[in-house]
C-alpha cells in the first residue's frame, strides 16, 4: 500500500529555510555575549530586526532594490572607519561579520544565501569558541550545531525536489506560521526524529569519550586570535587607580576569581593584594615610574614560576581559577615560593613587594597553583630597612621626574621611597604637619602612630559608598586634604588615601594596596568565592622594629592589622568565611567544575579520570556481586527455615496475585494499552490498534483446516472480518477493538483444539 503519509511542498521547505536561518544567525550573534568587545548597537539591531524580519518574511521582499545596491558598500565604509578609529582588528571583524549576519537574515535568501549565513555564524561561534570557557556557550554550540544541520538538510531536500520552482515557492511569505507548523507536525515522522536525535547524541558521547581517552598535546604557544583583541581590565586595578574606581568595582556582583585550598590555611579576613600604589596625584594613587622599573620582566614562556620566598610546606597548596578581564596583576596574600600555570606564560615578579603580573590581561580564564605563600600580613623588607636606617630615602618620587620610557630605559630610576606626600599647595603641607601635631608624632614607631591614625580618621568619618569631597577652586587645595579636613564620610580609597599622607607627613613611609578583601565558601565546589563587589583598597605601613610593611586597613569595620589563619579546623563551616549556597554560587561552582575537568583537561587530568572510572566500576562490581551473593544467601535461608502454614499461605496469595495480574493484563489491560495509544496516534498504518488486527489475521493464516474454519458463517470468518475492518477499514466502522482481540483469541483457540482433535 503506497505511503499516504504528506509531505512538505517547496514553499514549505522555503518558509523552513527561513525559519531555521533566523534562529541560527540569532545564536550565532548572541554567542558574541561571551567575549569583552563593544557590540552593544549591533547585537541591539540584530535582537530588533531579525526576529521581525523572520516572523513577517513578507518584509523582506518588501525592501526597495536600493537598499540591496548600498547595503555592501555601506557596510564595507563602516568596517574600514571602524578599524581606522578604534586600531583593533578582531572587534572590527566582529562587527563586520554581526553586521553581514544581520544583512544576510533580513535579505531574501536562496542556496548560496543560506551557505554564506552558515559561514558567517560559524565565524562569530568559532572566535567566541577561543576565549570563552562558559557552560551555557556549550549548550548554545550545540543547539546552534543542530540548527545548522537541520538548516542544511532542508536546503539539500529543497534542491533535490524536481519541479517547477518558483511556481510552487510563489507567494510563500503571505501563508501564515500557524498552518505551518501543523503542516510540519503532520508531516513529521517521530521515528525518524528520535534516529536523528539518537545519531546526534550519539556524536556528541563519542566526542567526550574522544575527548577523555585520546592523547592530550601540549600547545607551547597560545591562539594567535587572542593577539587580535586588546583586552580592558574591567575592575579598573591598572596602575593608575583614582578616587572612586574600587566603588564602581564594586557594583559588579560578578565572579572575579575562585580558590582551592584546605580551609584550615584560609587566614580569618584574607586580603588579596594584586597591585601597590605608591605616588600620589591630587586624584588619586599610581604607581611611580621608578616603581614600574623595579618589576622584574620575564622574557620567557615557562610553566613554573619562582618565587622569592624559601619553599617551605607551611603554606599548602592554593589553586587559583581567575577571570578573563580582571586584571594582568594576579591576586596573592603575600610571597610564595613558586607559582605554576596549566600552560607556559611569560610573568614578571617585584620580589620585595610580592607582586605578580602577566604580559597583560588574560583573555581567558587562567588557572594556576601557589606553594608555599605567605599569609600572616607582614612583608619583611631588609633591603628597604637598610636604605631607611641609612636616610636614604628622597620624600619626591623619583619618577615624577622622569615619566617617559625613553628615560626610564636610560638610566634606573631610584627605588621608590614611599614618602612623598605630592602636595602642590605648602598649606597644605602644613596643615598635614599640624594633623600629625594633633596626632601627636611618630611616638613609638610606624604601627601606633597607624593606630592613632586610624582612630583619628573613624572619629571625624563614617563610611559610605556614596562620599562626596567638599567642593574647592581648581588649585587652590588638595581634594583628599579638603576630605581629611571635612566631617564627610568616605570610602575605602579615601580612608586609605588619607592615612598613607598622614604617616608619610609624620615620615613614616606608606602605600596603598589595591585588590580583594575577603570572599565567601563556595559549598557547591568547596572552595572560596570572590566576588568583584569584594573589591577593596587598604594601606601597608612600614614598621621598623619588625623591619617589615605590615597592612593597616584604615576603613571602619575592619581588623586594623594582620589577621591570623583559622588553625581551628578543616571544614566550610570553621572558617571565618560566610558559607553561600546561592544559585549564583552553583552557578560560579559549575564553572570551576567546567573549567577544571574540561577546559583544563590534560595528561594528568586524563590519567586520572581513567584511573578514577576504573576504581569506581571495579568498586560498582565487587557492590553488585556483594549485592548478589547477599540477595541468593538471603533467598536460600529463606527457603531453608521451617516452612509453617502462614508461609504457605503467604506464598500462595503471592502466587494468585501475580497470576491474576497476568491475566488481567493479558485480556483487559494490553487491550486498553493499545486504545489509548491509538487515540494519541495519527491516522494510517502506524496506528497500533491496526497493527494489533494484522498480528491476529496472520495468526490466523496459521490455523490447522484453515479452510473449513475459516468457512462464511463461522465465528471464526466473522471475527476475521472484524480484523480486517480494524486493519484497512475507517475508525467510524470499528467494533470495539478489545472485544474483537478476546474474540479472537478465543475462536483461535477452540479452532487450533478442533483441528488438533481432527
Amino acid at each position: 500500500m503506497e505511503n499516504s503519509r504528506p509531505q512538505l511542498n517547496l514553499a514549505d521547505l522555503t518558509r523552513l529555510r527561513w525559519l531555521l536561518g533566523g534562529v541560527l544567525g540569532l545564536l550565532s550573534a548572541w554567542t558574541v555575549f561571551y567575549m569583552e568587545v563593544d557590540v552593544v548597537v549591533p547585537l541591539a539591531i540584530i535582537s530588533i530586526l531579525v526576529p521581525l524580519f523572520t516572523w513577517r518574511p513578507g518584509l523582506s521582499a518588501a525592501l526597495p532594490p536600493w537598499v540591496h545596491r548600498l547595503a555592501f558598500p555601506l557596510i564595507v565604509m563602516i568596517f574600514v572607519f571602524d578599524w581606522w578609529q578604534n586600531r583593533e582588528p578582531l572587534p572590527a571583524m566582529i562587527r563586520l561579520d554581526l553586521m553581514l549576519l544581520a544583512y544576510r537574515c533580513i535579505s531574501p535568501r536562496g542556496r548560496r544565501e543560506d551557505l554564506q549565513l552558515i559561514l558567517l555564524a560559524l565565524f562569530a561561534v568559532v572566535v567566541t569558541g577561543v576565549f570563552t570557557v562558559s557552560i551555557a556557550f556549550v549548550l548554545q554550540i550545540l543547539l546552534f550545531s543542530a540548527c545548522a544541520l537541520a538548516l542544511l538538510l532542508a536546503v539539500t531536500i529543497a534542491d533535490a525536489r524536481s519541479g517547477d520552482a518558483l511556481r510552487e515557492t510563489a507567494g510563500w511569505e503571505k501563508n501564515g506560521w500557524r498552518e505551518f507548523f501543523a503542516r510540519l507536525k503532520r508531516v513529521s515522522d517521530w521515528r525518524v526524529v528520535s534516529l536523528g536525535a539518537a545519531l546526534f547524541g550519539g556524536v556528541v558521547g563519542l566526542s567526550v569519550v574522544l575527548f577523555m581517552t585520546i592523547p592530550r598535546f601540549e600547545f607551547t604557544t597560545g591562539f594567535f586570535i587572542e593577539n587580535l583583541l586588546t583586552r580592558k581590565s574591567l575592575t579598573g586595578f591598572t596602575e593608575n587607580v583614582r578616587f572612586g574606581d574600587v566603588t564602581e568595582i564594586q557594583q559588579d556582583t560578578s565572579m572575579a576569581f575562585a580558590v582551592d585550598v584546605d580551609p584550615a590555611l584560609v587566614p580569618a579576613e584574607p586580603y588579596w593584594r594584586m597591585l601597590v600604589l605608591d605616588e600620589y596625584s591630587g586624584e588619586g594613587f599610581q604607581s611611580s615610574a621608578s616603581l614600574k622599573q623595579s618589576i622584574e620582566r620575564s622574557g620567557e614562556r615557562s610553566m613554573i614560576h619562582r618565587g622569592g620566598r624559601r619553599f617551605t610546606l607551611d603554606g599548602g597548596v592554593w589553586v587559583f581559577f581567575f577571570q578573563p578581564s580582571i586584571s594582568r596583576y594576579l591576586p596573592l596574600l603575600g610571597g610564595f615560593s613558586q607559582i605554576t600555570f596549566g600552560e607556559p606564560k611569560a610573568m614578571a615578579q617585584q620580589f620585595s613587594l610580592r607582586l605578580a603580573m602577566l604580559d597583560s590581561s588574560p583573555a581567558k580564564m587562567v588557572a594556576y597553583r601557589i606553594e608555599g605563600m605567605d599569609t600572616d600580613g607582614r612583608l619583611p623588607d631588609p633591603e628597604f630597612a637598610r636604605r631607611f636606617a641609612a636616610g636614604l630615602l628622597p620624600e619626591t618620587p623619583a619618577g615624577r621626574f622622569r615619566a617617559s620610557p625613553a628615560e626610564i630605559n636610560e638610566a634606573p630610576l631610584p627605588a621608590p621611597s614611599f614618602l612623598g606626600l605630592g602636595l602642590r599647595q605648602s598649606r597644605d603641607r602644613q596643615q598635614m604637619a599640624d594633623w600629625v601635631k594633633e596626632l601627636g608624632g611618630t611616638g613609638e614607631g610606624g604601627l601606633e602612630l597607624a593606630r592613632r591614625a586610624v582612630s583619628w580618621l573613624q572619629e571625624r568619618h563614617s563610611y559610605s559608598l556614596s562620599s562626596t569631597i567638599p567642593a574647592g577652586e581648581s588649585g587652590e587645595s588638595d581634594p583628599l586634604v579638603r576630605w581629611l579636613g571635612s566631617a564627610e564620610p568616605g570610602h575605602c580609597e579615601l580612608f586609605a588615601g588619607g592615612l598613607v599622607l598622614l604617616a608619610r607627613a609624620a615620615g613614616v613611609p606608606a602605600r596603598m594596596v589595591t585588590g580583594f578583601k575577603g570572599g565567601s565558601w563556595n559549598t557547591l565546589s568547596g572552595g572560596i568565592r570572590v566576588l568583584n563587589s569584594d573589591a577593596h583598597a587598604w594601606c601597608e605601613i612600614w614598621d621598623n622594629a619588625t623591619e617589615s610593611w605590615v597592612r593597616v586597613d584604615p576603613t571602619p569595620g575592619s581588623t586594623f592589622g594582620p589577621s591570623p589563619a583559622n588553625t581551628a579546623g578543616r571544614t566550610a563551616m570553621q572558617t571565618n568565611l560566610p558559607a553561600d549556597s546561592s544559585w549564583s554560587a552553583r552557578m560560579d561552582g559549575m564553572r570551576i567544575f567546567w573549567y577544571r575537568q574540561v577546559v583544563n583537561f590534560d595528561s594528568a587530568s586524563q590519567a586520572g579520570l581513567l584511573t578514577s572510572s576504573k576504581q569506581a566500576l571495579q568498586l560498582k562490581a565487587e557492590e553488585s556481586r556483594l549485592w548478589i551473593d547477599t540477595t541468593l544467601e538471603t533467598i536460600g535461608a529463606w527457603f531453608r527455615s521451617p516452612w509453617e502454614r502462614t508461609r504457605y499461605v503467604g506464598l500462595g496469595s503471592v502466587l494468585i496475585a501475580l497470576a491474576g495480574g497476568y491475566l488481567v493484563w493479558r485480556s483487559l489491560g494490553r487491550g486498553w494499552w493499545l486504545a489509548w495509544r491509538s487515540r494519541r496516534a495519527k491516522t494510517g498504518r502506524a496506528d497500533p490498534v491496526r497493527r494489533e488486527a494484522g498480528r491476529w489475521l496472520r495468526q490466523m493464516e496459521t490455523v490447522p483446516g484453515r479452510s473449513n474454519a475459516l468457512s462464511p458463517e463461522t465465528p471464526l470468518a466473522k471475527v476475521q472480518a472484524e480484523l480486517l475492518r480494524i486493519r484497512f477499514g475507517e475508525r467510524d466502522t470499528w467494533a470495539e477493538p478489545v472485544a474483537v482481540f478476546l474474540a479472537a483469541r478465543k475462536e483461535l483457540r477452540s479452532a487450533r483444539r478442533s483441528g488438533r482433535q481432527a
